[in-house]
């Protein structure tokens, strides 16, 4: 395949001898797309974003934030399809921030904002600038520690989302292989910045597109690895518990008990790769932000006769960021659609101690949040290896997959080795705010 040359501008931050400009350098990436046009890919630090009127003037685009903003809500909510490549699957869904972009600026702390950019023809000095966005991309700063106490940098993908517009009934920028571009962008990122691993949630396996994108990889000599998962979603009305809501103990702002928590979680999935809450510091950075940004999200533990921990979590009430909205639901999620009860979900995240407690805390949680702030699911992701797979299984569940990108053979597969569980199993860490 011939490929062609396509640049991107990655955007360090304001210039400190100059704070009215940016500072910035164009890099030049080979790409197998077969888009026509030119593109403009910008690649900038999330907090940029409430100021994104002066990157758009840098590069002389329509410098309307709004606007701006309007396109990557379009984009964002496009439908995440977890279906394979035989178009067999329950789940696809469509993600509607509330407020962009405070909403999706409080699961990380360091993060890139990838955008792809359509020019369009403009005849007056209004639609000087004018431009369609293709495609938006979080890189998440990470870093976490392997077996040997080392810490290495890495980064998380979420919010992966590329255009549907059509003109004329024509789906103009799907099978372009734009997709194979912005990964292209991704690939030049940890270059740049010497990240050596990365990951992101890939939705249900489907072959094709793993294919697609493990030849990609390989093609910048990298390497790919898949971790499959499972993501559950539990009705509260029928899953929540009375009884065991009484029993909760919000211990959001003890700051004691939260650090005996936090010695749990470390104990339970200190082992686990890329394991990133690997320190008490980075742990209260992490929940810090989100409990200022989200009033409803608490950490609850179950107490046991004495008094002691005998289970607790992070309950991350997502209704407070966005809502999702079901596409095309099958079989029992008809049901779920019809009832509305995707509008807000529960995401339990950080679960420690015994299964029993441990059910009854996320029981407790579903009545309370149905019963208190009208969330009707909850949803919680487990790996093969999770101590909890019993606990978190519902009726209602999908298969999702995990993607690894990695140029470190030997680091990586001593890390894996380190993550298994008794069975052999890898266990990898999936307790991130936000998939």
């Amino acid at each position: 395949m011939k490929l062609k040359k396509r640049s991107y501008y990655y955007i360090e931050g304001k210039d400190s001898s100059n704070p009215s400009q940016l500072k910035f350098i164009k890099r030049e990436i080979d790409c197998e797309d077969t888009f026509e046009d030119e593109l403009i890919m910008l690649a900038f630090p999330m907090g940029l974003l409430k100021e994104i009127s002066s990157v758009l003037t840098q590069f002389n685009l329509r410098d309307d934030a709004e606007y701006f903003y309007s396109e990557c809500r379009e984009v964002v909510s496009v439908p995440e399809k977890h279906v394979n490549e035989k178009g067999e699957g329950k789940l696809t869904f469509q993600s509607y921030f509330h407020k962009f972009p405070d909403s999706v600026q409080h699961f990380f702390d360091d993060a890139i904002v990838v955008v792809v950019l359509h020019p369009q023809p403009g005849t007056g000095e209004e639609s000087k600038g004018d431009y369609n966005m293709l495609g938006y991309i979080h890189v998440n700063l990470i870093d976490f520690k392997d077996a040997t106490g080392q810490i290495h940098p890495g980064y998380y993908y979420n919010i992966l989302r590329l255009s549907e517009r059509e003109v004329n009934g024509e789906a103009i920028y799907r099978r372009k292989r734009i997709f194979t571009t912005l990964f292209n962008v991704l690939h030049d990122l940890t270059d740049l910045n010497d990240i050596h691993f990365a990951y992101s949630s890939m939705g249900r396996e489907n072959q094709a597109i793993n294919d697609a994108v493990r030849m990609n990889v390989e093609r910048h000599g990298k390497f790919a690895d898949i971790v499959t998962m499972r993501n559950n979603t539990h009705v509260n009305l029928l899953y929540g518990s009375g009884s065991a809501a009484k029993k909760m103990i919000d211990i959001s702002t003890d700051r004691d008990a939260l650090r005996e928590y936090y010695s749990m979680i470390k104990d339970l999935r200190g082992p686990l790769l890329f394991n990133q809450i690997h320190s008490e510091e980075k742990f209260f950075a992490m929940t810090d932000r989100i409990l200022s940004s989200s009033p409803t999200s608490r950490i609850y533990m179950m107490p046991d006769a004495k008094g002691n921990f005998a289970a607790a979590g992070f309950f991350i009430n997502w209704g407070d960021y966005l809502h999702l909205k079901l596409q095309n639901p099958k079989g029992i999620f008809k049901v779920i659609d019809a009832l509305h009860l995707t509008d807000k979900l529960l995401y339990p995240t950080l679960l420690v101690e015994g299964n029993d407690a441990t059910r009854q805390l996320a029981k407790g949680a579903a009545y309370r949040y149905l019963n208190d702030h009208n969330v009707k699911l909850t949803v919680m992701n487990a790996i093969s290896a999770d101590p909890h797979f019993e606990v978190k299984k519902s009726l209602i569940h999908d298969p999702f997959v995990y993607f690894v990108i990695y140029d470190r053979p030997e680091i990586y597969h001593a890390m894996k080795e380190h993550s298994k569980d008794e069975a052999g199993n890898v266990r990898l860490f999936i307790d991130t705010p936000m998939l």
